[in-house]
């Protein structure tokens, strides 16, 4: 009988700190090259380096063996048979070679090389369950900036700003609107008002002038303004307008008129945590600051 050990291992690039996968395949043949028994595993990690995976496939793969066996390991990991050979010294990941060799002390290994995706049918089983476990521990991919501020055809997008004077407790706010690649910019300032109340104001004023818009987005960096209308509103006024608290919501006035604003129509609100990268946005703190300075 013959045992055969396949193995392989995935990851993204040949860097540290990279999600990845392990695959072995361990074969027993009869004498004809009938597979008597298979045994097939796989892993991964989400912080580790190609070779890491590269060489605990094959520690994987030895602790199936329950007893000291000879064997011969296929792997297309130069890195791998180099060192486990002796024709290279350990230089990295010290701790995992020695629990590799470790569990290979009471075996007789032979290493067959063998070009990752040449055509070897093990190979690129054991490759395709690698790959598998490495997409499991993917990090989800960060969406440029402009596809978080993605608008539909027909859609209006509102970018909406705010700026606050210290000095004389004045805030200006300043939105660009967007609909079907047509630009245009609306703004304002408000003597003795906080920035929170003039969010509010500015989504008001900016509703009421696009009455003709029936589906519209307000991206706003008030989480305040996001919050209150999609997730407090409908609490506030079942309870009276009262907060969970039972003290009267702040600023109602403005939420009524929103609500108002909001009816009939596709109105979404839409809170954006970083605006770097957002022209939109960084249009509109511009704005801001220049009608707070001519103020």
């Amino acid at each position: 009988m013959q045992i055969t050990l396949y193995t392989d291992g995935a990851c993204d690039v040949h860097a540290d700190n990279q999600p990845g996968g392990w695959a072995a395949i361990l074969q027993a043949l009869g004498q004809d090259g009938e597979v008597i028994k298979e045994t097939v595993i796989s892993g991964g990690d989400e912080n580790t380096t190609n070779n890491q995976m590269e060489l605990r496939a094959v520690i994987e793969g030895l602790k199936l063996l329950n007893r000291a066996t000879g064997l011969m390991i296929v792997s297309d990991s130069r890195y791998v048979i180099d060192i486990a050979s002796g024709s290279k010294k350990v230089a990295k990941n010290k701790s995992l070679w020695s629990e590799f060799f470790h569990a290979a002390e009471s075996h007789f290994i032979e290493w067959r090389y063998v070009a990752g995706h040449s055509g070897d049918e093990l190979n690129e089983r054991c490759d395709r369950l690698a790959v598998a476990e490495k997409d499991k521990r993917a990090r989800p991919r960060t969406p440029p900036a402009e596809e978080l501020v993605a608008i539909k055809k027909g859609m209006a997008g509102v970018f909406l700003s705010t700026g606050f004077a210290a000095n004389d407790k004045s805030t200006s706010w300043a939105a660009i609107v967007v609909k079907d690649g047509k630009e245009r910019e609306l703004s304002g300032h408000l003597e003795k008002t906080s920035e929170l109340e003039g969010t509010l104001i500015g989504a008001i004023k900016c509703l009421e002038n696009m009455q003709d818009a029936q589906c519209a987005i307000v991206f706003t960096a008030q989480e305040y303004l996001s919050k209150g209308m999609n997730q407090w509103l409908a609490g506030w006024i079942a309870k009276g307008w009262k907060t969970r608290g039972g003290e009267s919501v702040k600023y109602r006035r403005h939420w009524e008129r929103l609500h108002d604003l909001r009816r009939g129509r596709q109105v979404q609100f839409r809170f954006v945590k970083s605006r770097e990268g957002i022209s939109y946005f960084q249009r509109g703190k511009e704005l801001t600051a220049e009608i707070l300075s001519r103020a």
